[in-house]
């Protein structure tokens, strides 16, 4: 059921654009919020209250964006399953590497590692507001944090790759591309004819407005004559 419901609705790039922008901005978030902290020194004013207020953000948009993290693996799991038999040798690499260097960088293997990479980051984050102790680790989380949304834009890099580069899942336009590349002999017939029926009706056009313009000058010589008279 969940399956087809995947299928039907595309799902799994719209759940991917969700999960890149919650982490992405969740994190941007937790790390002016660090900056904030440093420009505050401890005081009370501007950058005492948007530091409290980056972090609210960064811990609702970091929780949400484990969340669909999950889904995105879920679902782009289904989707691999079902295009595997169409996509092409090179399309199959980017998805899941042979290589034992390159695997954990082909598309499906880091994003299962991204989703444990981002849950255990969403928990970390909820200790810093249970823990004072887990806070001092603040630098080390935002070291962390950064890589994973930089190894999250690499894979949205490759899996844009595998849809525009290489068609996968893109069955429609692919087929509509080689009948325009290849067209059959009535299309063909029709676009060697179609030149010609515009430059018949272009010859029609002038001529009918030649005719016009001959009669309205003779109906204005017509007319001055008369007057003259």
């Amino acid at each position: 059921m969940f399956a087809q419901l995947v299928s039907a609705c595309h799902l799994h790039p719209i759940v991917d654009h969700f999960t890149i922008a919650l982490l992405t901005f969740g994190i941007g978030a937790e790390i002016f919020s660090a900056m904030a902290i440093l420009l505050s020194h401890g005081r009370f004013g501007l950058f005492s209250a948007w530091r409290e207020k980056l972090r609210s953000t960064s811990l609702l948009l970091m929780s949400a964006g484990a969340f669909s993290s999950v889904l995105s693996y879920l679902t782009g799991d289904i989707e691999a399953e079902r295009l595997w038999d169409s996509m092409s040798p090179a399309a199959q690499q980017i998805l899941v590497a042979s290589g034992s260097a390159s695997a954990y960088l082909s598309h499906a293997v880091l994003g299962q590692y991204l989703m444990y990479a981002f849950l255990i980051l969403a928990a970390w984050r909820v200790m810093f507001e249970l823990s004072s102790r887990v806070e001092r680790t603040r630098v080390a989380f935002l070291i962390a944090a950064t890589v994973a949304v930089g190894a999250l834009l690499y894979q949205g890099k490759t899996g844009g790759e595998l849809v525009y580069d290489h068609g996968v899942g893109m069955e429609r336009s692919s087929s509509r591309a080689q009948q325009i590349k290849h067209p059959t002999k009535d299309e063909h017939t029709h676009r060697a004819r179609a030149p010609r029926i515009i430059l018949a009706g272009s010859r029609r056009t002038a001529r009918s407005l030649g005719w016009s313009e001959r009669r309205i000058g003779s109906e204005i010589g017509t007319n001055s004559t008369t007057r003259l008279q």
